[in-house]
C-alpha cells in the first residue's frame, strides 16, 4: 500500500545519531530489553530488528550476546544510521542490514526464522498495520519470542482518530508549519512539565533511560508519525493467541502511547 506524504523517520534518527546517541543510550535500551525479556536472554540468539531506525537497539541487542542480529528498515536514510553505528562496532560479521517494507512478504520469507523478534512501534506506520503484524509472525521460530508494541486505541478527545487528523496534516503542511507545529507541540509538553511541579531540564535530561531515546526525538516523532494505526489490548491479544502464540509478558498505557507485548511461538 502507497502511502502519500509520509513521515520522515530516517532524518529523525539521523538527528538522534547526531546530537543525542551515546553509550548512556546504549546502556538504557539493554536495560530495557533485559528487563521485558526476562527471563530470556539474547545470549546465543539470532535476533531480528524490524523497523530499525537509528540500530540503537540492534546494537543493544548484539552487545547483550545475540550470534546474529539483521537490521531491517523501509527508510534509506534510516538504513544509513544503522551502517553508521556497525561501522563503529566490533559486530561487522554478525550483524546484517537491509532495505525492506515489512509489507513485501517475499522479502520478508527470503530473511527465514528467528529466535526473537523485535517490532517496537513500527508496524502501525506501514499503512497496513494487520498485514505487517501478520507478516513479522511468520518470521519467529517454533518456541522464538515475538516483542511488538502498538499504538493504544484510545476513544473521544484527543484520542487515536483526532491525532490521525493531526498527524495527517502536518505531513500535508509546508515545512514552516511542521516547524511551528512542532515549536509549539514541544513547547505545550514543556509547559506541561512545569505545571506538574516537575524539572523539565532534568525530565529532558533523564528521558534516555527510557529504551535510550531522547526527549525531543520523540516527540518530533509522535507529532509526525504518519500513517498511523492502532489497537486495542484485546485485538492484538486475540490475533496472535489465534495465531499461535502465547502471551509472556505485557506492559499497557490507558493513554495514546504504546502498549508492549511478549509473545512465545507454541505451534
Amino acid at each position: 500500500m502507497q502511502v502519500e506524504n509520509k513521515f520522515e523517520f530516517g532524518k529523525n534518527w539521523q538527528s538522534f545519531l547526531a546530537n543525542h546517541f551515546s553509550s548512556e543510550s546504549v546502556k538504557a535500551s539493554k536495560n530495557r530489553l533485559v528487563e521485558f525479556l526476562a527471563p530470556a536472554t539474547l545470549v546465543g540468539k539470532e535476533f531480528v530488528d524490524f523497523g530499525s531506525g537509528s540500530g540503537l537497539h540492534s546494537l543493544s541487542a548484539l552487545e547483550l550476546g545475540a550470534a546474529k542480529v539483521v537490521s531491517v528498515d523501509v527508510d534509506g536514510v534510516a538504513v544509513q544510521c544503522a551502517k553508521s553505528l556497525k561501522e563503529n562496532s566490533p559486530y561487522e560479521k554478525i550483524w546484517q542490514i537491509y532495505k525492506g517494507s515489512l509489507l513485501d512478504q517475499d522479502f520478508m520469507k527470503s530473511l527465514g526464522l528467528f529466535d526473537v523478534v523485535y517490532c517496537w512501534g513500527v508496524a502501525h506506520h506501514t499503512g497496513s498495520m494487520w498485514q505487517a503484524l501478520e507478516n513479522i509472525a511468520k518470521n519467529v521460530k517454533d518456541g522464538g519470542l515475538l516483542f511488538v508494541a502498538i499504538y493504544n486505541n484510545v476513544e473521544g478527545g484527543f484520542g487515536s482518530r483526532m491525532w490521525y487528523r493531526i498527524k495527517k496534516f502536518y505531513n500535508q503542511s509546508s515545512f514552516f508549519i511542521k516547524k511551528t507545529m512542532e515549536f509549539l507541540y514541544i513547547s505545550h509538553n514543556f509547559l506541561i512539565l512545569i505545571l506538574h511541579l516537575k524539572n523539565p531540564f532534568s525530565v529532558i535530561r533523564n528521558y534516555k533511560v527510557k529504551r535510550g531515546m531522547s526527549w525531543t526525538t520523540d516527540l518530533v516523532d509522535w507529532l509526525g508519525g504518519y500513517p498511523y494505526e492502532y489497537a486495542s489490548v484485546k485485538q492484538i491479544f486475540d490475533f496472535y493467541t489465534e495465531r499461535g502464540f502465547e502471551l509472556k509478558n505485557i506492559k499497557t498505557t490507558n493513554y495514546i502511547g504504546c502498549n508492549q507485548f511478549l509473545f512465545i511461538k507454541t505451534k
